[in-house]
């Protein structure tokens, strides 16, 4: 009676272990670039719900792409010890492995190189990270041939490739990730981004070479939440506001002059998407009233 209890014991901490990956709630934000070279929109990958495809319990992700107009596709996921896996044609492939040391190699068996050969993973170093008093182990990989898919860099436990969830098509407008956010680590913000310290707003700020040029003074939206009035700080033309719902539908617009507070007694309270514009700037803010 002990060993099947123990047996029983041992299974379900298997499967917990499989599911660490993408825990439901689990979001990464990353840079994604537009056919407009000024401007530089977001991605995101958030884990919605369980799922299970031939026969494996499994993790549903939802990808929304930013890049024209907004299209949304869905990933499945599943983890067990330190390797996690992905589904595509019909089955699932290996795509990280935190459990890999120095001198190892992973075969990321799914992707190929530009010769048809399989893509490896070099693991060149490891290390650590302590977030929100977390540790989590770092590899230091190099992987890509250079011309056509890469896949190299930094990988976070439990969070993936610092630069993008998948191996990247060279010239690929997609990442690096912003920040990660899920409800065992909290929130993330990726220090390892090419230009980690820029004055973002938040994860999904809309970023234009217009608005670089021509800001001088960081522009404030606050408080946050609001209940009455929202005020912008340091503005110094006229701009349009929106409000979106969480479905991209308009619930208020209108025009805000420098010094003047935007009345929201009649937004009902929620969460929403603020964007403010001119022709100095484009900035998009979660805002919620309460």
């Amino acid at each position: 009676m002990k060993k099947l209890i123990l047996l029983i014991l041992t299974a379900i901490s298997i499967q917990a272990k499989s599911q660490e990956f993408a825990p439901i709630g689990a979001k990464w934000h990353y840079d994604q670039g537009t056919f407009n070279p000024d401007l530089t929109t977001y991605q995101t990958i958030e884990s919605i719900s369980d799922t299970v495809i031939n026969g494996i319990p499994c993790r549903k992700l939802m990808k929304i792409s930013r890049m024209a107009g907004t299209e949304t596709s869905y990933l499945y996921m599943y983890s067990v010890n330190d390797s996690v896996f992905f589904y595509a044609g019909n089955g699932f492939h290996l795509l990280y492995d935190f459990g890999a040391i120095t001198g190892d190699t992973v075969t990321v068996g799914y992707f190929t190189t530009y010769d048809g050969s399989p893509l490896k993973m070099s693991i060149d170093s490891t290390d650590s990270i302590i977030i929100n008093g977390q540790t989590r182990k770092l590899q230091y990989v190099s992987c890509g041939d250079g011309l056509v898919i890469e896949f190299g860099g930094i990988v976070i436990e439990g969070i993936g490739n610092a630069a993008s969830m998948f191996p990247r098509i060279d010239l690929s407008l997609d990442g690096p990730l912003r920040c990660y956010e899920d409800s065992i680590i909290g929130f993330f913000i990726n220090p390892y981004h090419s230009d980690n310290g820029w004055n973002f707003q938040d994860c999904e700020q809309i970023i234009t070479g217009l608005a670089e040029q021509g800001i001088t003074t960081e522009i404030i939206i606050h408080p946050n939440p609001a209940t009455r009035f929202l005020e912008i700080t340091n503005l110094d033309l006229p701009a349009e506001f929106t409000f979106y719902d969480l479905q991209g539908r308009r619930q208020k617009h209108g025009t805000v002059v420098p010094l003047q507070s935007i009345d929201l007694e009649d937004l009902p309270a929620g969460l929403y998407f603020f964007q403010l514009r001119n022709s100095k700037l484009l900035i998009t803010k979660k805002i919620i009233k309460d």
